[in-house]
């Protein structure tokens, strides 16, 4: 009995519907982390990790703690459906053993550009930022903060040209797209922010 659902199973990946789909995410994947990659160049990748996180992200200074290793990023994705689909496509011919030939590469993949993403934002960020740093710079509320100083969501704040993601608590409710001041630094990986009040500009127009 397993012996014929086996056989069955290595029949169909060994078969023409999944060499298409190794192809699709060989192709695909190929196309899309080439997409991603030349944004990078182009500074226009760095919100890869918030994506998944997505990281992958635009994390921060290592000393402060915020920057975490993330296996599953944007780009540490579709390395792997990349490398999937085009190991499916040399090995899907042998069944069984060629799928999981093609999965255990993807999966490998996956990991190393997942640890070369997070080495390389240890790099970007191993200058002298320290969570007091923060305080009283304005940002953007990334990820909605519940409230009540509890919950917390995800903010962006930019010190010295480089984005960072923090994440964060408030008193009050902020939707997403909300600008915010950070109060303070909390216990090491949150910070406590509140909704930046825009000061009337007045209009010298008006006589």
């Amino acid at each position: 009995m397993i012996d014929t659902i086996l056989s069955n199973v290595g029949n169909f990946l060994a078969g023409a519907q999944a060499m298409m789909m190794y192809w699709i995410l060989a192709i695909l994947g190929t196309i899309f982390f080439g997409v991603t990659c030349l944004l990078s160049l182009f500074g226009l990748g760095g919100i890869d990790n918030p994506d998944f996180d997505a990281d992958g992200s635009i994390l921060d200074h290592a000393d402060t703690g915020y920057l975490d290793f993330k296996l599953f990023s944007l780009r540490s994705v579709l390395a792997f459906l990349t490398v999937f689909g085009w190991g499916g496509v040399i090995w899907g011919s042998k069944g069984i053993a060629g799928f999981f030939l093609a999965l255990l590469c993807g999966f490998i993949t996956m990991l190393l550009t997942a640890s070369i993403l997070y080495f390389m934002m240890r790099l970007q960020y191993s200058g002298n930022v320290a969570a007091g740093d923060f305080t009283g710079r304005t940002g953007t509320v990334y990820l909605g903060i519940p409230g009540g100083n509890v919950e917390a969501g995800k903010i962006i704040v930019s010190i010295g040209g480089a984005t960072h993601e923090l994440q964060a608590v408030a008193e009050e409710p902020l939707p997403t797209g909300t600008p915010i001041v950070v109060v303070k630094p909390l216990d090491g990986r949150r910070f406590l922010v509140k909704k930046e009040v825009m000061s009337e500009v007045p209009n010298n127009n008006i006589k």
